[in-house]
């Protein structure tokens, strides 16, 4: 470990303070609104009539709150300190508890950048270090200048493995004996590849103002975010707005006007609309059908511009960097040697548009994969996010991740050279399903029994049950056309869904374990599972041949002790 010298410690800009204010109402807000609000306001609410007068009562309160947030905010501001030293970055922070953090630059994957409005107006950038160490984001500076960030990013470049050990490894024997089956070599210009009219692609362009980031791979432009807003599923979120408020707001004295009010201009309306003629009923449905999408539409398309505008793809040989963002704009660098697996997925509306959207998933980034709730005031580590691209621009940059490796493996759901499942997939998936909704169901029934419901009322919820076993087949049919697997002598591909279709494709010297698995029913029809750990999570290859299963297995954990290559 470096020994700091005297004057190289540095401290963070004044304005910092707010980014510390920001995490702690970050922390405390999530348990504000699910625990405190709700009992301040029933206890505002509880026998007054003018339950507003009452808040003048908590406005000292709440002033004595954000003071007391604002004197801890100056204090870590106070007591953080750090030092960019020659192969790895010392933070000092904490005054109760005190924190120490060596951050060697070898384990850095990921150096994101992120600037609000006010720091590009005041010139200040935050800077994150993503690690291999866990999901957390383990080192970030925040309100630092721009400077600062650059000499961090030079310090960490200098320090990059060189790239001898990417060199391609020649074929062994056991590889041939493998038999891996490679796809044709212009496998990736499917048909759902689509045209080139949405995402603007550079070809060899360099940037004026910052050549060092290499070649730009990928523009999106104003089309692409109607695109990207269009195949967003979270315009639901006022749904979920509707839920927060119904529990923030307990019924009550102050909820009965309001209540009675909406009642009443609901039967004034409900009158009006039985008065008017079957044509106009039906332009009114129409319109409000229309309103309703037209609002969803708006919000999604704004929230895509928000996120995604201006958003490029650079690529230097080693290194992919993006930046997007209209008012928050953020830039994420991943290197490509410390990527773990490769995510392309369509959904219905991209597969119209012939587009696909592309993850690029480093080591520990399990949160972001599963889509799993992320804690409050964790920095989790961001993954290199391509939310629009075109299939030639999909297999380019896998062919650019995993360098000269599987480089007869695809990504794009619909190709050939993919091998599906067992149709046994078929019997065991629906027994699964018609059997996990019959406990459901099953439970819905106790309940309604123990709240009084007479016995044979369950008689068509029994009915319904039995009557849903077609149904079930053919959802576990549509899953089973949509699995399927492939590989070649380096990667290894997982391809399943639903309605829309994914594809997770990663090198197998990559794999930190691979576990071969079998079911009863898999027992007798001479099948099993593979299942493969990552550093980023687990890909699954269900119902395959046992002795195939079992040679992907043992081939696989050959790689990864053969392999010369970095793991990471």
């Amino acid at each position: 470990m470096n020994s700091p010298g005297a004057g190289d410690w540095q401290r963070l800009s004044p304005f910092a303070i707010l980014s510390f204010v920001g995490l702690a109402v970050k922390i405390g807000g999530r348990g504000a609104i699910q625990g405190a609000l709700p009992v301040l306001a029933a206890i505002l609410l509880l026998g007054d009539d003018e339950p507003f007068d009452d808040l003048g009562v908590l406005l000292p309160i709440f002033g004595v709150l954000l003071l007391v947030v604002a004197l801890i905010a100056v204090i870590q501001w106070a007591y953080f300190k750090f030092r960019i030293a020659e192969d790895r970055l010392l933070i000092r922070k904490g005054f109760i508890k005190k924190t120490a953090l060596d951050l060697p630059y070898e384990r850095v994957q990921g150096i994101n950048v992120e600037r609000s409005l006010v720091d590009r107006i005041i010139g200040l950038v935050s800077v994150t270090l993503d690690t291999a160490g866990s999901f957390q984001a383990e080192g970030k500076l925040p309100s630092v200048t721009t400077a600062v960030a650059d000499h961090l990013r030079a310090r960490v470049a200098a320090l990059r493995p060189g790239l001898e050990d990417d060199l391609p490894e020649s074929d062994t024997g056991e590889a041939r004996a493998l038999g891996a089956a490679a796809p044709p070599a212009d496998a990736g210009a499917d048909a759902g590849a689509g045209g080139a009219a949405g995402s603007r692609v550079a070809t060899g362009a360099q940037p004026a103002a910052r050549p060092d980031w290499g070649r730009l791979l990928l523009k999106l432009g104003s089309a692409d975010m109607v695109r990207i807003g269009l195949a967003n599923r979270n315009f639901l979120f006022v749904a979920a707005m509707v839920g927060i408020l119904s529990d923030l707001l307990q019924p009550g004295d102050f909820l009965d006007p309001l209540l009675e009010a909406l009642a009443a201009g609901v039967d004034s309306a409900a009158g009006a609309f039985s008065g008017l003629g079957g044509l106009a009923q039906l332009v009114v449905v129409a319109v409000l059908i229309v309103g309703a999408l037209t609002a969803a539409f708006i919000l999604t398309v704004t929230a895509a511009f928000l996120r995604h505008h201006g958003f490029t793809l650079w690529h230097d040989g080693r290194t992919f960097r993006s930046r997007a963002g209209l008012l928050t704009q953020r830039e994420v660098v991943v290197e490509a040697p410390k990527i773990q697996q490769l995510t392309v997925s369509q959904d219905l509306v991209l597969r119209w548009f012939g587009r696909f959207r592309l993850r690029a998933l480093p080591a520990a980034a399990v949160v972001g994969q599963q889509g799993g709730r992320t804690p409050a005031g964790i920095d989790v580590a961001d993954v290199l996010d391509v939310p629009l691209l075109d299939g030639r621009r999909a297999e380019e940059l896998r062919a650019r991740v995993f360098r000269r490796e599987a480089r007869s493996l695809a990504v794009l759901p619909r190709d050939g050279a993919f091998k599906r499942v067992s149709p046994h997939y078929i019997r065991a998936l629906a027994l699964r399903i018609w059997l996990t909704a019959g406990l459901v169901l099953a439970g819905i029934f106790l309940q309604l029994l123990l709240s009084g419901l007479s016995a044979p009322a369950g008689v068509p919820m029994l009915i319904g049950w039995l009557a849903s076993i077609p149904v079930v087949v053919l959802v576990a049919w549509q899953l089973w056309r949509r699995r399927g697997y492939m590989h070649d002598n380096d990667g290894l591909a997982s391809r399943g869904g639903f309605i829309g279709s994914k594809v997770d494709a990663f090198p197998m010297r990559k794999a930190q374990s691979a576990i071969v698995k079998q079911s009863p029913l898999q027992r007798r029809t001479g099948l099993a599972t593979l299942q493969v750990h990552l550093a980023c999570g687990k890909i699954t290859v269900p119902y395959i041949e046992h002795e195939v299963a079992r040679r992907l297995r043992d081939y696989m954990l050959y790689r990864v002790e053969s392999s010369r290559r970095r793991w990471h």
